[in-house]
């Protein structure tokens, strides 16, 4: 009874495996079939599309091409834009207005030159389409031709002892002479000066404007490098002499 059992066993499993066999062809004819109707009427890559295959003729890894160029990912550095911000030249001397009046009657070529650069530097679009190193050479021959001017105050000038700092005068008291207000003003080593309208004084070549018994007013008139009229009004006070007992 066993004997019959393991006979019908085997007998139901090869007949089994006979119909997958026979299955796996005909599915397999099948496809064949549908792809020999597909290669007569598509190209290879169509036909495989529409297989829902992938394309054997196409490699799964493209090629890296010997002239191809690797794109970097990182960021360029952005590039900085030129500043078209124009800078005032600096230390550029002011010239005594008395100075300049003198340059312009004994030495009119020089005057000329001063205001041919003052012209140029009040031309701020001119002057942003220099270069820096032609900025600074135009810069650095203004500023030489400044100081000459300036250097020539001595020679134009009989200086004296009243062309020296405020720091270095006293006010000491007034007079009347002819009906005018005189100012006496005392320098380095107790020397004494009359000062009154019209007296040039301090370093700059200042113009007194008015005396009375509390200061005296100087009125400085300079030249930029612009070849502006600038004013500045300076200031000597009296002082007064403490009684020693």
């Amino acid at each position: 009874m066993k004997r019959k059992l393991k006979i019908r066993s085997i007998m139901l499993l090869f007949t089994l495996s006979l119909f997958g066999l026979f299955s796996f062809q005909v599915s397999a004819q099948s496809s064949n079939l549908k792809l020999d109707s597909l290669k007569a009427n598509f190209s290879p890559g169509e036909r495989y599309f529409l297989l829902g295959k992938r394309d054997p003729f196409i490699p799964l890894v493209s090629p890296v091409k010997k002239d191809s160029k690797r794109v970097s990912r990182k960021r360029s550095p952005l590039k900085k834009k030129r500043s078209n911000r124009f800078v005032a030249p600096t230390k550029m001397p002011l010239i005594p207005i008395k100075v300049f009046e003198k340059v312009k009657v004994e030495h009119p070529k020089m005057a000329d030159q001063l205001n041919d650069f003052a012209s140029i530097f009040n031309d701020e679009l001119a002057l942003r389409k220099l270069s820096k190193k032609e900025y600074k050479k135009k810069v650095s021959s203004y500023r030489s031709l400044l100081s000459e001017v300036l250097g020539m105050r001595e020679d134009m000038f009989k200086l004296t002892e009243l062309q020296t700092g405020f720091d270095k005068m006293k006010f000491v008291g007034t007079l009347r002479k002819e009906g005018i207000t005189v100012a006496l003003v005392q320098t380095e080593g107790q020397m004494g000066h009359t000062v009154k309208v019209g007296t040039l004084i301090g370093p700059n070549l200042g113009i007194v404007k008015t005396v009375d018994e509390k200061k005296i007013v100087i009125l400085e008139r300079y030249r930029n490098y612009l070849g502006e009229i600038l004013s500045r009004p300076r200031y000597i006070e009296f002082e007064k002499n403490p009684l020693h007992g």
